[in-house]
């Protein structure tokens, strides 16, 4: 293995989309996790304010009329907080989820760095006069490649724009 070596374009950008893959994962684990936690909390004081009831019942069964306002205001406010609590949980976990981040930065790094080595060679060859012994076929298909390359950058770029147009 050799010691100072540079990743290839392959590798760097495949690691970029799973950078980009991570960091959407991330922000979606996160929003289940705070629906979750705000939907523990609805689900928690929902139960406080059935024991306050449970108690404020008893009580009012046992003493009449006296005490038991406090009771029941106290108990009508955890019931309140409850419900709002696995309301707004529930709103939370029905929201879209992100959309998986598409790979067009990387395509674009990828058609760079198939290109940038092609081009060059090409118009080395040529300025050297090695393409003096490079047989007419393959530089037909070297010509046909270029211009499929240049034809792919077009159309991309047109698609990204018309894109960009319409959102």
């Amino acid at each position: 293995m050799r010691v100072n070596t540079r990743p290839s374009s392959l590798s760097l950008i495949f690691r970029s989309y799973l950078a980009d893959l991570r960091q959407w994962l991330g922000r979606l684990a996160t929003g289940y996790a705070l629906a979750c936690g705000v939907m523990l909390i609805g689900a928690v004081a929902l139960l406080v304010a059935i024991g306050i009831g449970v108690a404020a019942a008893f009580h009012a069964l046992e003493v009449h009329y006296g005490i038991w306002i406090a009771y029941a205001a106290i108990g009508g406010v955890f019931l309140l907080l409850g419900i709002v609590g696995l309301v707004v949980g529930r709103v939370l976990l029905a929201r879209p989820a992100p959309a998986v981040p598409s790979p067009g930065r990387q395509a674009d790094m990828l058609k760079r760095a198939i290109a940038v080595p092609v081009a060059a060679r090409l118009i080395a060859s040529n300025r050297t006069g090695a393409g003096e012994s490079v047989d007419p076929t393959t530089r037909a298909l070297a010509a046909g490649a270029a211009i499929m390359l240049v034809g792919w950058f077009a159309a991309s770029r047109a698609r990204r724009q018309r894109d960009a147009i319409q959102d």
